[in-house]
């Protein structure tokens, strides 16, 4: 079994990317998974009196293995396809972690422009009036305009840590494959394309006029900003940021990350 990562930003297509992939039948792609989460777990225990009474290096070893093994295990009572995608943002940020028990690991990291996934996040505020799921709180006159939202969503979770663990994976070059969402919607089996020659799997041709998860979740437990629905057919939406965000409002968000547009957007600048 082969192992490959789904490490993106949220609302950024990372969804769609998992269930083009699984419609290859030599790939499990996962739905959000645990994986990385079980090994949170595992590593919450690593300064254990049992652990620092032992070697350090022999115990060093000897978690690295556990963690490879532990990843194995978890998917070959899942799945008996020969290669797995297993998607959790976290990997990005834990890149060196996860290269010293699966060695160079080929991980992908969907981008979106920023302001469309503002957009996003305000149209399932939007969406979901009816329901007390924040950021605002009149009470305490926090988050009451869209502005004000998005300054809150740029310096939180998950946006905002999403784009701090994409800058130190920036920085420090990690070999990682970006892929811009607005190029899987418009052209997607070139980016899929991207994404076999990086893993060097055997290019496959997808389906992209019936696209259907086949992967069971219930995304509901995620909450409203953490819906996976996916269209049938994929293809750019139909309302971007330019029908939502002022000129003054864009130009602000662009000039507040320009690493992040000079780095995947370079055209905006």
């Amino acid at each position: 079994m082969k192992l490959f990562f789904n490490s993106s930003m949220p609302r950024s297509g990372s969804e769609l990317l998992q269930v083009l992939l699984h419609q290859n039948p030599d790939i499990y792609a996962s739905p959000t998974s645990p994986l990385l989460e079980y090994q949170f777990g595992a590593r919450s225990n690593y300064e254990l009196s049992e652990v620092r009474s032992q070697p350090p290096e022999m115990m060093r070893k000897a978690f690295m293995s556990m963690c490879k093994g532990m990843s194995e295990s978890y998917y070959e009572s899942i799945t008996d396809r020969p290669n797995v995608i297993d998607k959790n943002r976290g990997w990005l940020y834990y890149y060196n972690w996860v290269d010293k028990w699966y060695p160079q690991p080929k991980m992908v990291c969907m981008v979106r422009d920023i302001r469309d996934t503002l957009c996003s996040m305000e149209r399932v505020f939007q969406d979901n009036r009816h329901r007390p799921i924040g950021p605002d709180n009149p009470a305490e006159m926090q988050n009451i305009t869209f502005q004000q939202r998005c300054n809150y969503w740029l310096n939180s979770q998950p946006i905002g840590l999403a784009l701090q663990r994409l800058y130190e994976a920036t920085e420090n070059q990690l070999p990682i494959l970006y892929i811009r969402y607005e190029d899987l919607v418009e052209n997607p089996q070139n980016e899929l394309n991207r994404w076999y020659d990086f893993t060097e799997l055997e290019i496959f041709q997808h389906n992209f006029e019936n696209v259907e998860k086949l992967v069971q979740e219930d995304s509901s437990v995620f909450g409203p900003y953490g819906d996976h629905t996916i269209k049938p057919v994929v293809k750019p939406p139909e309302k971007t940021w330019r029908d939502i965000l002022t000129v003054t409002l864009s130009e602000g968000i662009v000039n507040n990350n320009k690493w992040f547009y000079e780095l995947f957007y370079p055209n905006i600048i």
